[in-house]
């Protein structure tokens, strides 16, 4: 058995059970100051009781280390060398430091017009996923905001293929019928074989909780081999 506790605690119940005395039988409480590990073996039982502090009115900094808002943002749309900066920074940044990314990749890339590049880029800048509540929950969908933003609640749905969407933006004419009004130039420069990464679901969601398909039994032991 391995038990956690302060140098000078540890000490005071090691000698307490040669002695032979009954510390553990009162269930003697220790505060818990430092980390060191001592090895106790007797056939009785030790009870040890941890109780954790709780703090409130502290000032604590926390380190940003990853953030993730539209699926292939940053993996695709940025420059390698911009994903760290990328990931430190907050919405409120993306416009002045990666619109312009955005429109180079889509048309030095993807080999989209200027005109076309930027209707995506102001829609796909700032990086996040908006939900408006004030629209109705069926109209919910990953990329209403630049399909149908007069009416799309947004968000993202399970049966959203979040990979294909963003493709058919980037390469694609799915904008071509976006509502109210068709994105300018969405039919030209259009790449019909990257608009798909050709992996489609392999199970149906359900329409009750917990929602998520059945697991994939032989997929799960597949992977173990």
């Amino acid at each position: 058995m391995f038990i956690t506790r302060s140098t000078a605690s540890v000490a005071a119940l090691l000698a307490a059970l040669v002695a032979g005395t009954t510390a553990c039988e009162s269930e003697r409480i220790v505060r818990v100051t430092e980390t060191d590990t001592v090895t106790i073996r007797r056939s009785d039982t030790l009870r040890v009781v941890v109780r954790d502090t709780v703090r409130f009115g502290e000032n604590r900094a926390f380190n940003q280390i990853e953030r993730l808002g539209a699926p292939l943002f940053a993996e695709v749309l940025l420059e390698k060398r911009e994903h760290d900066f990328h990931d430190v920074g907050t919405p409120s940044t993306d416009s002045v430091n990666f619109k312009d990314q955005v429109v180079k990749f889509i048309v030095n890339t993807a080999g989209r017009t200027p005109t076309y590049a930027n209707a995506v880029a102001n829609a796909l800048v700032p990086d996040m996923i908006v939900a408006q509540l004030d629209k109705a929950s069926a109209t919910a969908g990953y990329a209403g905001q630049i399909l149908n933003p007069a009416v799309n609640y947004g968000g993202r749905r399970l049966q959203d293929d979040a990979v294909d969407i963003s493709l058919q933006v980037v390469f694609g004419n799915i904008l071509a019928t976006a509502r109210p009004a068709p994105v300018p130039d969405a039919n030209v420069g259009v790449k019909p074989g990257l608009v798909t990464d050709n992996v489609p679901s392999d199970s149906p969601f359900r329409a009750t909780f917990p929602y998520l398909a059945v697991a994939n039994v032989a997929a799960s032991f597949a992977g173990r081999r």
